[in-house]
């Protein structure tokens, strides 16, 4: 016989269900990243009190919350279904830019539509995560199933290729720090896939040769801003101040002189002023470690660790290879933003053009950004789908 439920039964039934849907969302991860996200707003409305960036930000924010929430929602297997065609249309998208793409400060990354313009290549990153996550899950199951602990060389090699294609159309923009983001995706895949330790340290050496041959024959391989840049980090006692060292010593001064507690929010000088330009977009750091100081700062890095903890422990607790792969490419992506952006800021490494994930400026980013993060949550909420 057919068991029978009264409609009080079925409706208190979905509503339970409903009300399980909504508790197993991992909403810390979203109080986390809107933090970020909101603080970024209030600074880059403190960096530029005249201008409508953080309405605009504010916009976008509610986009990549919609976003979000929309990527986290549809089970994570049917998203990687559809993966070659968000492969394909960010390649397509990263072509049009080549002859169609508006040109900003002598990049042509943007596509106007209408009104707004788009980034492709913040997608791409995107793009490119959900293709290597299903390639290299099946060589996962592939050498579990021959107990071979190690991709082979030939798995290897074809992922390269996956990263390599979007790489390519980047650098032909040119932006060099965006392409940089697709190396740490990854290596931080394949070693989670299996990756013999011998390909690892003959990675470390073959990247320390490239940097050293490039540096040598700089003259050759550099632009001439590209050779400014590094120097002002090598020799910061003898970059020009007004010139290509410009930028690096108005944010280390900046951060200096935040101290310990901060000038106080909206009382920053380096960036109201106009001392330090593009404060509200990489740089953003910079303003929050004037306005807000050491502590403030920590208290910034202590959101993000957050975030890439909690996201490494849903990697860790995921259903399959496939979801595990996804965390790791989106963790690999947001740790080198962070990382690189706040070393730029304090004078560690070049002014290479990454943001800092949630808080710079910018549409694309911050929305993409947001979908990385849906797809984090996506693989807690679907942990039991097989």
């Amino acid at each position: 016989m057919v068991a029978r439920h009264s409609p009080g039964e079925l409706t208190m039934t979905m509503y339970r269900q409903k009300r399980r849907t909504l508790l197993d969302f991992d909403w810390w991860l979203l109080g986390g990243a809107l933090a970020l996200a909101l603080l970024g707003v209030v600074e880059i409305y403190s960096s530029q009190p005249h201008e409508d960036f953080w309405k605009r930000q504010l916009m976008w924010v509610v986009v990549g919350l919609v976003a979000m929430f929309v990527t986290a929602r549809v089970d994570y297997h049917r998203i990687i279904e559809a993966a070659p065609f968000f492969y394909g249309l960010c390649l397509f998208l990263l072509v049009l830019v080549l002859p169609f793409g508006q040109e900003v400060s002598g990049t042509k990354a943007w596509l106007g539509i209408g009104r707004f313009s788009i980034q492709p290549s913040e997608f791409a990153k995107i793009g490119t995560i959900l293709m290597l996550a299903p390639f290299l899950a099946e060589r996962w199951d592939e050498h579990r199933r021959t107990k071979s602990p190690y991709l082979r060389m030939p798995d290897v090699l074809a992922a390269l290729g996956i990263v390599l294609l979007p790489v390519g159309l980047i650098l032909l923009e040119p932006d060099v720090g965006t392409a940089l983001v697709f190396f740490p995706i990854l290596g931080g895949m394949l070693v989670v896939a299996g990756l013999h330790p011998r390909i690892i340290a003959a990675g470390i050496v073959g990247v320390a040769v490239a940097l050293s041959l490039g540096w040598y024959f700089r003259d050759r391989v550099l632009k001439e801003y590209q050779v400014q840049r590094i120097e002002a980090i090598l020799h910061p006692e003898r970059a020009d101040r007004r010139g290509y060292g410009y930028q690096t010593y108005q944010s280390m001064v900046a951060v200096g002189s935040g101290g310990l507690i901060g000038r106080g929010l909206f009382r920053g000088t380096q960036s109201r002023l106009r001392f330090l330009p593009k404060a509200y977009t990489d740089f953003i750091g910079a303003v929050v470690a004037e306005e807000l100081g050491f502590l403030g700062m920590v208290s910034v890095l202590a959101l993000y660790a957050f975030l890439l903890l909690r996201a490494l422990n849903h990697a860790k607790l995921a259903r399959d290879q496939v979801g595990t792969l996804l965390v790791t490419g989106v963790v690999c992506m947001m740790a080198f933003h962070v990382l690189v952006n706040l070393s730029m800021v304090v004078g560690l490494v070049p002014v290479i053009g990454i943001p800092l994930p949630l808080m710079s400026y910018g549409g694309s980013a911050l929305v993409a950004t947001f979908i990385g993060l849906g797809l984090i949550a996506n693989v807690r909420w679907h942990r039991y789908v097989n």
